[in-house]
């Protein structure tokens, strides 16, 4: 009699891990002559943005949530980045070489430079999270997540390669 209960419970573990399992997609996305692959949870709607220089992927799902993969500078999370301050919007959105040539000519470091991988997170005036990644030139990140979904979007930006 016990040993049924713990099968059936081991049973339901694994069809409901074998079905979340199956609820994740891995996507390939081109950006800037580079392939990178990302698992993002399915029912997406794929929308792409591109100027001559930079594109991005908006994976957008119906509870207005998305994750997005692209050129630096491109990201949906710009109203957000900017209401946390001005200096972390210049430091998000800096021109790196152009910050370098300026440190190089005065010959000390007068601007700041960003990291390489610069990660900043927050919530909105709706009260959704939001998170923005740079990583090298590359973006990557979420917006409007409730709290019961954070740690799948986390997951999701987590699984970034190329």
């Amino acid at each position: 009699m016990m040993n049924l209960k713990y099968i059936t419970i081991a049973a339901v573990f694994i069809f409901t891990f074998f079905g979340c399992a199956s609820e994740i997609k891995k996507i390939t996305y081109d950006v800037q002559g580079v392939n990178y692959t990302i698992k993002i949870p399915k029912g997406y709607k794929w929308l792409e943005y591109s100027t001559i220089e930079e594109n991005m992927v908006e994976l957008s799902y119906s509870d207005s949530s998305c994750i997005y993969l692209g050129s630096s500078d491109m990201t949906p999370n710009k109203k957000n980045i900017k209401s946390l301050n001005d200096s972390i919007y210049s430091l998000r959105f800096q021109n790196n070489s152009l910050a370098e040539d300026v440190n190089k000519t005065i010959g000390y470091n007068v601007i700041k430079m960003r990291t390489d991988t610069f990660d900043i997170s927050g919530q909105d005036m709706e009260g959704l999270l939001w998170r923005d990644i740079i990583i090298g030139n590359i973006c990557v990140g979420y917006k409007g997540v409730k709290d019961s979904n954070k740690q799948l979007f986390d997951r999701a930006v987590k699984s970034l390669s190329y």
